[in-house]
Formats: structure tokens, C-alpha cells, sequence
């Protein structure tokens, strides 16, 4: 009698949480839903979780519902005044966390956090310190083996490149040191820095670049965040809650480099798009970018790693294919 008392009990306890998860999956309310896809979707090599609750229809609606809509525009080079003084007043908080430093200061970084994420912001002061370097194997290398490489004050991922265990090579065009490292013919969404620290979003081909001149270091990625002071325009949880790595750049040309973890790397579960937007219009930037994320995510300084990498199948530091150090 105890034992069918405790079967029944089991039973139930299973029926309601079957029942609970399908409301849940399936149910009018859409906050789970959107972030569950919208978060499969965004990793490199899991998207299939996505597919496993919903059918190919619906998760095209989903995500019709959770978008990026860019602005298209280029940014705009000569609004990027490069200054170097130190101000002695602050307009509020997020300026004095930027500004304040001491005069032979070449770098700082701080600590962020927010609902349900954490992170670092890095400020570069001298933007033309910035480069890209790219990876010594065709296996790639981490963040750290770069920055040591290069002896690097800061370094963080890069573009995007291809996944798995075999060779990787960038995806879209690469240039670094003013010259092509791996060419695309195709017009894509380019971050770039010119040889004077400007930082330029732009849709291009990295072989006009080259020919242009003036450019140091081009990768590919999306999406463009914010172009001449104008954000992007987010429907619902556009890009799901990720580990992100972004950069962005105000008008007096300092950089900001910014480090989210997720996925409970450091407790923190992430930030989608809007609310990565949002730091950088806290702290002034004119331009800004996403550059490669999740388990590539991974912020160095003076050599030791900062954040807390976390992938889908292991915690650590991921191999890259390049990576941005400043030095």
C-alpha cells in the first residue's frame, strides 16, 4: 500500500512538471520563449536546442518577433575628435568613471554589472595603440597566448571565425597592419580602425579598404550597435542572453572595450543587445560594435584572465582566431 502511495505521488509530481514545461514551451505567455530561442540561436554550434521544442514556422516567427534592425549608415569619420587633456569637472558618474585618470595613465578598467549580468568596461586612451593580431597556428590560439605573444596591456576576442576542433580561419575579410589576411569578396558589416584611432563601422569589402588606404586593422562582425550617435532598433530579446565582447568609441576618441560573462560564468547570465547598447550610450560612445561572443568571450589584462569563459561543453579559455591588443 506505502509503495503504490509513493508510485502515485512520483507520478504526479512527473504529470506537473511535464505539465508546467509545456506550459512553459508553449503557453501565451512569451518571455521564455523568446529568450530560450532567441539565446539558441545566437551560439555557434548549439542552435539545434531551438529546434528540438519548436518547428522551423515557428521559430521564423520568433524570431521576426526578436530582431536587430540596423540603421545602415556609415560612421562618420571627422565627427571623431581625438583629445588628450584631462577635464578637472564631470557632468555625471559615467563621465567620471571615463575621464578620471592620472596624467601618464594609459588605460583603465572597471567593473560593471546589471540585472542579471556582470562585466568590465576597458578605456583606452590612446586609440592608435589598438591593434589586431591574429592567431600563430591553424588551430588557433587563446586570448591569453596573443596577448602574451605580443606583450599586450589588454586583449580581448576578435571576429568571427569558424568552429569546431579542425583548422580555423576567419569568417568575412581580415586585415591587420594595413594589409589583408583573409580576403572576402562579398560587401559585409567591417570594423575598423584607422591609422589615426578612429573607429569605423562601415559595409565594404576589405579589398577596397586595402586600396583606400588609411585603415589599420578591418574585421567582420555584427551587428552594429550604435552609428554616429543613433542605436539600432531592438524588437523584444534580439541576440538572447549571451556572453558578448563589443567595442565602441566616443566622440573625443577614447575607446571603450566592454567584457560581459553569462551563461553563470562569475554569476552572471549574460546581456542581449539592447541592454549591451545601453552601457555604451551610458558612458558617451558615438560609434559601437559587437565583436564575437559566448564561450569566445575572454578579456586579458597584464596577463591574467579576468572573466570566466563558459561554452557549452567545458568552462575555460576558448581557442581564437585573432584577437584585439593593446600595447
Amino acid at each position: 500500500m506505502k509503495r503504490r502511495r509513493w508510485l502515485t505521488r512520483v507520478l504526479l509530481v512527473t504529470d506537473l512538471a511535464a505539465l508546467i514545461c509545456f506550459f512553459t514551451v508553449y503557453g501565451p505567455i512569451d518571455t521564455f520563449r523568446n529568450w530560450y530561442v532567441t539565446t539558441a540561436l545566437s551560439t555557434g554550434s548549439h542552435k539545434y536546442l531551438a529546434y528540438i521544442f519548436y518547428s522551423p514556422d515557428q521559430l521564423e516567427a520568433i524570431k521576426a518577433e526578436n530582431q536587430v534592425i540596423a540603421s545602415g549608415d556609415v560612421s562618420d569619420r571627422d565627427a571623431i575628435v581625438i583629445k588628450t587633456e584631462i577635464p578637472e569637472n564631470y557632468e555625471n558618474e559615467y563621465e567620471r568613471q571615463i575621464l578620471e585618470r592620472e596624467p601618464d595613465q594609459d588605460y583603465k578598467v572597471f567593473e560593471i554589472s546589471g540585472k542579471g549580468y556582470s562585466g568590465w568596461v576597458t578605456v583606452i586612451y590612446d586609440p592608435t595603440r589598438l591593434s589586431l593580431t591574429v592567431s600563430e597556428t591553424d588551430r588557433g590560439q587563446t586570448v591569453s597566448a596573443m596577448a602574451d605573444k605580443t606583450n599586450a596591456l589588454v586583449a580581448v576576442n576578435g571576429g568571427a571565425y569558424t568552429m569546431g576542433k579542425g583548422n580555423k580561419s576567419s569568417i568575412g575579410g581580415l586585415m591587420a597592419d594595413g594589409k589583408i589576411v583573409c580576403e572576402s569578396e562579398e560587401i559585409e558589416e567591417l570594423i575598423c580602425l584607422t591609422d589615426d584611432g578612429k573607429l569605423l563601422l562601415t559595409y565594404d569589402t576589405v579589398q577596397n579598404l586595402e586600396e583606400e588606404g588609411n585603415i589599420d586593422w578591418a574585421l567582420y562582425f555584427v551587428p552594429f550597435l550604435i552609428v554616429n550617435g543613433h542605436r539600432a532598433t531592438y524588437t523584444g530579446n534580439a541576440g538572447g542572453q549571451q556572453p558578448r565582447t563589443a567595442i565602441g568609441q566616443r566622440k573625443d576618441g577614447i575607446i571603450l572595450l566592454v567584457t560581459i560573462d553569462g551563461r553563470g560564468g562569475n554569476g552572471s547570465f549574460g546581456i542581449n543587445f539592447s541592454g549591451l547598447t545601453d552601457i555604451f550610450e551610458w558612458y558617451g560612445c558615438y560609434n559601437a560594435a559587437n565583436l564575437d561572443g559566448g564561450g569566445s568571450t575572454s578579456l586579458v589584462v597584464n596577463g591574467e584572465l579576468l572573466n570566466s569563459p563558459v561554452s557549452f561543453r567545458k568552462e575555460g579559455e576558448r581557442k581564437v582566431y585573432d584577437a584585439l591588443v593593446f600595447y
